[in-house]
């Protein structure tokens, strides 16, 4: 359980927020990793525990409908479809960044030369999600692993550099509040927190004990913690100042910018095909079965287009954060769904955990919303 718990968790957000968290939150960056992991946890272990027994290995879609009505899980399944595009759209800018950022020796500006690279990294994923071409089992069992790596000498190296307080970038919006730029921080972290609800799947199959099933998954949570807090404290103490990407020297930064590219693009290609399978559990039963990329052709084509036009939307400056909204919107949805199938079938302990839950994830969009707006 705490393997599956820590592997839903840890991806592409440990290259992808290490910097956008920095270039946001600045020196609270630490305070906000703490209080997503902390909030992630609890989700996570309130999921455990409304599961245990109650419900078969599942997605987090079907676990909400069946704690509450099939309309929650129709609704869980439609916010992540629409999220993981945009998702792979946020993905994608990063990659571009980093690329021009290594053409460059400096953060690029928001434009149309990022924009051409996002689209270039997303016609590959997609081309591929397409094809009828599968990462090996072992390939997908050392990704993360590989990522966790790469995501080390990042931070060590200062790549990419964390930018300037109103530095017109992909990775902040330039005319955000010290405040707004935190909570959009946080919010943005629930990207790198999708995976959390990987308990829904892992904990039927475990049937363990409701005491052994609280062990693995803190124990899960606490290997989450280590990794992020671990990167982010190297981000903090290699960062310093705001830097610019000259002290990289040049070859490093192409090496490192070439694994990153590639890794990402791998994590488009299969949550490509991700977002194309949650589609297909929304549409008819009447409708072709799925072939064995996991859905149908034009499916994935469709999913396709969606992430493309998400990334027309991100020339703006701040386009990475802003992009990852999405998943973060998603995943509050999901889990305040879920929080309330917690507070309807659980016992006394877990209906004060559901309503807590509630009550932190209306207080951090109440608060958040105004902030993020300029207000």
């Amino acid at each position: 359980m705490a393997a599956g718990v820590s592997g839903g968790v840890l991806g592409a957000g440990m290259l992808i927020m290490p910097p956008v968290v920095a270039a946001l939150a600045g020196g609270h960056s630490l305070l906000v990793w703490s209080a997503h992991l902390l909030l992630g946890a609890s989700v996570s272990l309130m999921l455990a525990m409304s599961v245990h027994a109650r419900v078969g290995p599942t997605s987090l879609a079907g676990a909400v409908g069946a704690l509450l009505a099939p309309w929650a899980q129709r609704a869980v399944d439609g916010v992540f479809a629409v999220a993981f595009t945009a998702g792979q759209a946020a993905i994608a800018w990063f990659a571009a960044t980093c690329l021009l950022a290594a053409a460059h020796g400096a953060l690029p500006r928001p434009g149309t030369d990022g924009l051409l690279l996002a689209l270039a990294v997303l016609a590959v994923a997609v081309l591929a999600a397409l094809s009828p071409f599968s990462l090996p089992a072992v390939a997908l069992r050392l990704r993360p692993w590989v990522t966790g790596l790469l995501a080390l000498a990042c931070v060590a190296w200062g790549w990419p550099a964390v930018p300037a307080a109103g530095a017109d970038t992909p990775l902040a919006p330039s005319d955000l509040s010290p405040a707004g730029g935190q909570w959009l921080a946080l919010a943005a972290l629930f990207f790198a927190g999708v995976g959390w609800e990987a308990v829904t799947t892992v904990v039927p199959v475990a049937a363990a004990s409701r005491r052994r099933t609280a062990a693995g998954v803190v124990l899960g949570a606490v290997a989450v913690a280590v990794v992020y807090l671990g990167l982010a404290a190297v981000q903090r103490v290699t960062a310093g100042a705001p830097a610019t990407g000259d002290s990289v020297p040049t070859p490093l930064r192409w090496v490192l910018t070439g694994a990153v590219v590639t890794v990402l693009t791998s994590y488009c290609f299969t949550n490509v095909r991700t977002a194309a399978r949650i589609v297909g559990r929304l549409r008819p039963g009447d409708e072709p079965r799925p072939t064995a990329r996991g859905a149908t052709l034009p499916v994935i084509a469709a999913v396709g287009a969606a992430c493309c036009a998400f990334a027309v939307l991100g020339t703006r400056d701040g386009a990475v954060p802003l992009l990852l909204l999405g998943p973060a919107a998603a995943a509050l949805t999901g889990y305040g769904l879920a929080a309330a199938g917690a507070v309807r079938r659980g016992g006394p302990l877990l209906r004060v955990t559901g309503v807590a839950v509630l009550l932190v994830l209306a207080g951090m969009t109440v608060l958040s919303v105004p902030l993020l707006r300029g207000g």
